[in-house]
């Protein structure tokens, strides 16, 4: 019911892509579709889309070209499990959940749709679900067919990721000094511990306090060798959140 509300009227994937190379980010991985199933993307497979469903906007693309604008690499964000999807497996409090035939070829043709039609993509950022290692292996040997410099994170299970992704918000534990993996790694982490998303009601504190955190955390994944992805949470009409914006321009 929330789709006929979805406005965004003040989503500007420019400004973003902007504050992101100002911040001295060089990349940007932008949710696609997240577990309740709903595309922020063209696609033929569902009209449960931002473009036929809500704002008429096909939020992946304009993201998509305001990277290309401004120098930056793009990745994308993708939920294995699918709360909408009529062939998914009944939901879970973990949603670790098997992805049934029907579902699998869902998702390979909603990534088909993505790794097409939107340039190079630099990262496939997958997330949840319980998938067989054949459909580890045909999801990995497909995406890597349709974009050549891609890397896919280790959320695509059966040990298929080419690099590792951390816990959220953590740290790799250091055993001794100097330590580092032998693989590549990246620790996703959310401004706020308590959420991914926007919450009016959210906390914020001090935003030199916040600066100072964030910054700490930044040297410890670079010190340790691994990429830092930092997210934040366009509210409700899209627009950024000034709280936010100050504190990757502070980092």
């Amino acid at each position: 019911n929330l789709t006929k509300h979805f406005t965004v009227q003040n989503f500007d994937a420019e400004a973003i892509a902007r504050l992101a190379k100002e911040a001295g980010m060089r990349y940007i991985v932008l949710t696609s579709k997240h577990h309740d199933g709903f595309c922020l993307f063209d696609t033929e497979t569902t009209d449960y889309n931002s473009v036929k469903a809500a704002c008429a906007r096909d939020i992946v693309g304009e993201t998509a070209a305001a990277c290309k604008k401004e120098g930056l690499a793009f990745g994308l964000y993708f939920s294995l499990i699918d709360w909408h999807c009529p062939w998914a497996a009944p939901m879970s409090s973990h949603n670790s959940d098997y992805i049934p035939p029907q579902h699998h070829a869902y998702n390979l043709a909603q990534l088909t749709e993505l790794l097409t039609h939107y340039g190079d993509i630099c990262e496939l950022w997958l997330d949840m679900g319980h998938p067989t290692k054949e459909q580890s292996q045909e999801m990995y040997a497909l995406v890597h067919s349709l974009q050549k410099n891609i890397m896919i994170n280790g959320r695509i299970w059966n040990d298929r990721g080419d690099f590792a992704t951390m816990p959220d918000n953590e740290l790799p534990e250091l055993p001794y000094p100097g330590y580092t993996l032998n693989i590549p790694w990246q620790t996703p982490a959310s401004i706020y511990k308590e959420t991914w998303g926007y919450k009016s009601w959210q906390e914020r504190g001090s935003s030199k306090e916040k600066i100072a955190e964030l910054t700490t955390s930044l040297r410890s994944v670079s010190a340790r060798g691994g990429n830092y992805l930092l997210n934040i949470g366009p509210d409700d009409t899209g627009a950024l959140v000034p709280f936010e914006a100050d504190a990757l321009r502070g980092i």
